[in-house]
C-alpha cells in the first residue's frame, strides 16, 4: 500500500486524498472540535472573576464585609478604585466584570438597624459572569445579614442556639440535579456534539452528491438502467459507511469528554447510538435536498456552513420551545431534524434517560426521515434529468 502511494504522482495523490476527503472530515472533525472546546470550556467551576469595592465608609462593618468578598472563591477583589466613575470606566474597558459600593455610613446603618443598602455593579454582556457574580454577592449578603439578626437577637436575651433557630425559620434544602457544579462544558456538550455531527455529515455528504451530479450530467443520455443502478448503489454504501463513521466519532468524542475533561455519561450509550443513527438517515434527505439546489460544490458548501448557527439556535436547545412564538417550533420540526437528536442526547448524556420516555423523539425523526429521504431522491433525480437534458 506505502509502496503505491509513494509511486503515485502528485496529481494522483490529490486524486486519492478528494476521495477519502469525506470520510476524514466526518471522523476526524467532531474529534478534533471536542478537544478544542473541550480545553476551553473544562474549567467546572466559573472562578475569579475580577470585580472592583470601593469601601466610601472605612468602617469595620464595611471591613467585615468586604472580608467575605476575598473569601469568595468566584471572585478576585481589586480596591484600587477611588470614585465610581473609574469604576464604569474599568467596566467598559472589560478591566472588571462587577463592582460593590459601600456607602459611607454603612456601617452605621448595619449596626443601627436602619437596614443598609450596597450597590452592585455588573457587566451582564456575558450573562455567564453576571449571574456568578450576583449568585456570590447574594450568598455573601445574606450570610452578613443573618449575622447581624442574629446579634441583634442575642442582645434580646436569646441563647445563641435561639438566636440561630429564630434566623433560619425557613431552610432550603437544595439539590440541583444533573449539573450540580453548573458546568459550563457539561451544559454545553450535547448540543455542541450534536452540531459536530450535523456539520461532519453535510459537509462530507452534500459536496458528494453535487460532484455525483456533475458526473451524471456529462454522461450519454442512452447510459443503461443497469449502469445507473450500479452508480446509485455505489452512493447508497458511501453514506452508510459514513453514517458508520459517524457514530464510531461520536463515541471517540465522547470518550474523549468522559476521560479527559470529566463529563459524567449517564445513559445507555446503545439508546444514544440509535438516534444517531435515525438522525443520520433524516441528515440524508436534507443532504440530497441541498444537494439537488446547488450546480457547484463551493456554494452548496457555503450554505451547509451557514447552517450551522440558524439550526443550533431554531432546535430548542440554547432557546426553550415553549418560549418560541407560536407555531414556530411546529415549523422547524418539519424543515429540520436537529430538534429530534440534540434534546435525547441532553437527556441521555446528562440524565440517564431511557428509551421509554424519549419514543416522541425518535418516532418524530424517523418520521421525518421517511418523508425527506423519499423527497430528497425525487428533487435530486429531477434535478440529474433535467440538468441531463439541457447538456444533451
Amino acid at each position: 500500500m506505502f509502496s503505491e502511494l509513494k509511486n503515485m504522482t502528485r496529481a494522483e495523490k490529490k486524486e486519492k486524498f478528494m476521495e477519502i476527503k469525506p470520510y476524514l472530515i466526518i471522523l476526524f472533525v467532531p474529534i478534533a472540535f471536542t478537544l478544542l472546546f473541550g480545553g476551553m470550556f473544562s474549567p467546572i467551576f466559573v472562578e475569579n472573576i475580577p470585580i472592583a469595592v470601593y469601601d466610601m465608609d472605612q468602617s469595620a462593618a464595611s471591613r467585615n464585609v468586604i472580608d467575605y468578598f476575598y473569601d469568595s472563591p468566584a471572585l478576585s477583589i481589586t480596591e484600587d478604585v477611588t470614585s465610581v466613575e473609574e469604576i464604569k470606566e474599568k467596566l467598559l474597558s472589560g478591566e472588571i466584570y462587577g463592582a460593590i459600593i459601600l456607602p459611607k455610613d454603612f456601617g452605621k446603618e448595619l449596626n443601627g438597624k436602619k437596614g443598609a443598602e450596597a450597590v452592585v455593579f455588573m457587566d451582564n454582556t456575558n450573562f455567564m459572569y453576571g449571574n456568578n457574580i450576583m449568585s456570590a454577592v447574594n450568598t455573601i449578603f445574606e450570610t452578613v445579614n443573618a449575622g447581624v439578626q442574629m446579634k441583634l437577637l442575642e442582645a434580646g436575651a436569646l441563647v445563641p442556639y435561639q438566636a440561630e433557630q429564630s434566623v433560619y425559620t425557613l431552610n432550603i434544602a437544595d439539590r440541583i440535579l444533573y449539573n450540580p457544579q453548573l458546568g459550563y462544558f457539561y451544559y454545553l456538550f450535547a448540543g455542541l456534539l450534536s452540531i459536530f455531527v450535523q456539520q461532519a455529515f453535510l459537509a462530507a455528504g452534500v459536496p458528494m452528491l453535487v460532484e455525483e451530479k456533475n458526473r451524471l450530467r456529462d454522461l450519454p443520455m442512452d447510459l443503461n438502467k443497469e449502469f445507473v443502478n450500479v452508480k446509485m448503489s455505489l452512493m447508497v454504501r458511501r453514506f452508510l459507511l459514513m453514517a458508520g463513521l459517524s457514530v464510531i466519532s461520536t463515541m471517540a468524542c465522547l470518550r474523549i469528554a468522559m476521560k479527559m475533561l470529566g463529563f459524567p455519561m449517564e445513559g445507555n450509550i446503545f439508546v444514544l447510538i440509535l438516534f444517531q443513527a435515525v438522525f443520520l438517515g433524516a441528515m440524508t434527505g436534507m443532504a440530497l435536498v441541498i444537494a439537488s439546489v446547488f450546480e457547484q460544490v463551493a456554494h452548496s458548501v457555503q450554505f451547509t456552513m451557514f447552517l450551522t448557527i440558524p439550526t443550533f439556535l431554531s432546535c430548542g436547545f440554547a432557546w426553550p420551545e415553549y418560549m418560541m412564538a407560536p407555531g414556530f417550533a411546529d415549523v422547524i420540526k418539519v424543515i429540520w431534524p436537529l430538534y429530534y437528536y440534540i434534546t435525547p442526547m441532553k437527556d441521555i448524556m446528562l440524565k440517564g434517560v431511557g428509551l421509554e420516555l424519549l419514543k416522541p423523539y425518535l418516532i418524530g425523526c424517523a418520521l421525518f426521515a421517511a418523508v425527506w429521504v423519499p423527497m430528497g431522491l425525487i428533487l435530486y433525480q429531477r434535478k440529474v434529468k433535467l440538468i441531463r437534458e439541457l447538456h444533451s
